[in-house]
C-alpha cells in the first residue's frame, strides 16, 4: 500500500472503478445463476416422472362396464379414450393440444366430454373432476382413469390400459 500513488482518481477514474466492480458482479452473479440452473436440472433428473392419480372410489370402477361405452365405435384391437374437460378448467385448455394429439393414433377413439355440455355422460362415470380420462375397452370394461396434469400422465392412463388389457387376455 505505501507504494501506491496518493492521488484521488478523477471523475472519470471513479466511473471506470465502479463499471470494473459492477461488470465483476454481473460475471458472479451469471456464474451463480448458471450453477443454480445445473442443480435444478439435476432435481428433474432425479425425480421420476409421476403417472395418472388413479383413486378407487372415484369414478367408474376399473374391471366394470361403463354406459359410456355407447359413445364409441371400437374394433377389436382399439382403445376408447374419455377424456372429462371443463370450460372454466385453464389447464384443460393447455392440455388441449396434447389430448387432440392422442385422438390421432388408429388404436384410440376419443371423445371429449364437456362438463355443462355433456353432464349426463360425467354424471354416468361419477367423474370428480377436470381433467380426467377413463379407457374403455371394445366390450366396454373400464381398463383405467385417472386425473392428469400433463400430456405424460394422460398417456399413463393409456399405459395402465395396455397393461390391463394384455393381463385380460391371457
Amino acid at each position: 500500500a505505501p507504494i501506491l500513488p496518493r492521488s484521488t482518481p478523477s471523475p472519470e477514474g471513479w466511473l471506470a472503478i465502479g463499471l470494473g466492480a459492477a461488470l465483476l458482479g454481473l460475471v458472479a452473479l451469471a456464474v451463480v445463476v448458471l450453477a443454480l440452473a445445473r442443480e435444478v436440472g439435476m432435481l428433474r433428473l432425479s425425480v421420476a416422472p409421476q403417472g395418472a392419480l388413479e383413486i378407487a372410489h372415484e369414478g367408474p370402477e376399473v374391471g366394470a362396464y361403463s354406459p359410456l361405452a355407447g359413445e364409441f365405435d371400437l374394433g377389436p384391437a382399439q382403445i376408447g379414450l374419455a377424456v372429462f374437460t371443463s370450460e372454466g378448467c385453464g389447464l384443460c385448455r393447455m392440455l388441449k393440444p396434447s389430448i387432440d394429439a392422442f385422438g390421432e393414433h388408429h388404436a384410440i377413439v376419443l371423445r371429449s366430454f364437456d362438463e355443462v355440455e355433456h353432464a349426463d355422460a360425467w354424471a354416468a362415470a361419477d367423474v370428480p373432476g377436470s381433467p380426467f380420462a377413463v379407457t374403455l375397452a371394445p366390450d366396454g370394461t373400464v381398463l383405467s382413469k385417472g386425473t392428469f396434469n400433463t400430456g405424460a400422465q394422460l398417456e399413463s392412463v393409456l399405459h395402465a390400459a395396455e397393461r390391463r388389457r394384455g393381463a385380460v387376455r391371457a
